[in-house]
């Protein structure tokens, strides 16, 4: 019996030896190793270029995406690619060649230029080196956590600079709400809120994983993220800014219920708590700095002043569109245009930007430029469509969907009263991320 077992042991072992040789090659789950460790490098570079967009727009930005975008276009992980929405922002780049070459001053929308290249190259690299749950989840968490040093940075500046004027006798805080919070160098204000606002979907998806995973305890510690960012935003007293902080609640839950993430009653429940949370932190915030939630109730007078300027500066940008609507006045002109269509007279004769998005790329892109961009939010929206009917989607995968879907809205309804997201680099990226992620597949 026992020359008998050795003799079929020999045998095995002679025809496993062609078998052997001939997967000499690296296998499938060596490719797969390969692709997972250039996607992991991608992502350790991401932070990097993401802190040089924060501090600075120069030609340093365009050539650290650029090495991230050759890194992600050679590794394994671009077979995933292209995708309808990968095509639509390509379309987007590309358009800036003749935008720049009709411009009307090329000179002003070389920075524009600058902005969108490395968002564009940003969400190329992004688009590959996030293929899995994991690693969507752990650059949510950073995310959150730049959004939470942000909330600290606006929270101290405001609690200085209130206490600083109601020690000089002022009270108003709607009328000197430019003057509470002071952003950092290169920010407009209304640039810091929109930021702050973009990071909100990323700390919210990850109190939504862990919820779906059912780890209660860790979803109220991950919830405290999401409601100091909430805390700051509703301090600087802007509408816009309030409302879209309800435009995304109501969006994810919405979605959430559609696509059957959660149960109806789970979904009401939990949109209900969150509006919930975020009253009472208004109302604490009233506390604390009187007249903060009298600026959301009442109708202020610095407020009708803001509204009236912005409707007349609509209505010059729609005169300024008309003088080039196919290919728009170019980046960055739009400024120069409505400072020299304005009267003596007017007290918004210098406008520095349009104060809304969708008129922002009329003017400066024209009609061709608009659709493009348009293009590319339908495309977006598809994308997430496709994931959240896929059966084969996870539910983490698909409420991380719904929670970045919802940010987009709340960030584009934010910038109907304002023209700020391709303004900065940093806030451009964050929304590019976005639409990286949801075209994003789930892989194992």
């Amino acid at each position: 019996m026992s020359r008998r077992l050795a003799e079929r042991i020999e045998l095995q072992s002679k025809r496993l030896q062609p078998q052997q040789k001939a997967g000499a090659q690296p296998s499938p789950g060596h490719l797969h190793d390969k692709g997972s460790t250039a996607r992991s490098l991608i992502l350790a570079g991401l932070p990097v270029l993401a802190a040089v967009a924060y501090y600075s727009t120069a030609a340093v930005l365009i050539l650290l995406a650029g090495v991230l975008f050759l890194a992600a276009a050679f590794s394994p992980a671009a077979k995933a690619l292209p995708r309808p929405l990968d095509w639509g922002v390509l379309m987007v780049l590309l358009y800036e060649i003749p935008s720049l070459w009709l411009s009307r001053f090329p000179a002003n929308g070389v920075a524009s230029a600058r902005i969108v290249c490395a968002a564009v190259l940003f969400y190329f690299a992004f688009r590959v080196a996030s293929s899995m749950l994991e690693k969507m989840l752990l650059v949510s968490v950073l995310v959150g956590i730049g959004g939470l040093a942000l909330t600290w940075i606006a929270v101290t500046r405001f609690d200085g600079q209130f206490h600083a004027m109601q020690t000089a006798g002022f009270s108003n805080v709607v009328a000197f709400r430019a003057r509470l919070i002071v952003p950092g160098p290169r920010w407009v204000l209304g640039e810091w809120f929109t930021l702050v606002l973009s990071t909100l979907p990323f700390a919210f998806a990850v109190t939504v994983w862990c919820w779906l995973e059912r780890r209660r305890a860790f979803a109220a510690v991950a919830a405290v993220v999401p409601i100091f960012i909430i805390a700051a935003l509703l301090l600087p007293c802007s509408r816009a800014v309030f409302w879209s902080i309800v435009v995304f609640v109501v969006a994810a839950a919405g979605m959430s219920a559609a696509y059957r993430v959660f149960r109806g009653k789970t979904t009401v429940l939990l949109a209900t708590v969150v509006l919930a949370v975020a009253g009472a932190v208004l109302l604490t915030e009233n506390a604390i700095y009187p007249g903060v939630a009298g600026a959301y109730l009442l109708r202020q007078s610095s407020q009708v002043r803001s509204t009236e300027g912005r409707l007349t500066i609509w209505k010059r940008s729609a005169e300024i569109f008309k003088l080039a609507p196919v290919w728009g006045v170019g980046s960055g002109n739009t400024p120069l245009f409505l400072a020299s269509s304005a009267d003596q007279e007017e007290t918004t004769g210098f406008a520095s930007r349009t104060y809304s998005l969708p008129l922002q790329v009329l003017t400066e892109k024209g009609a061709i430029g608009a659709a493009l961009y348009l293009s590319v939010l339908i495309l977006a929206g598809w994308e997430a469509h496709r994931k959240l009917r896929n059966p084969k989607i996870s539910p983490q995968m698909k409420g991380l969907t719904c929670c970045l879907v919802a940010g987009v809205a709340a960030v584009l309804f934010r910038e109907l009263t304002y023209s700020s997201l391709l303004e900065h680099a940093a806030t451009a990226m964050l929304f590019t991320m976005s639409l990286a992620l949801l075209a994003a597949g789930e892989t194992a």
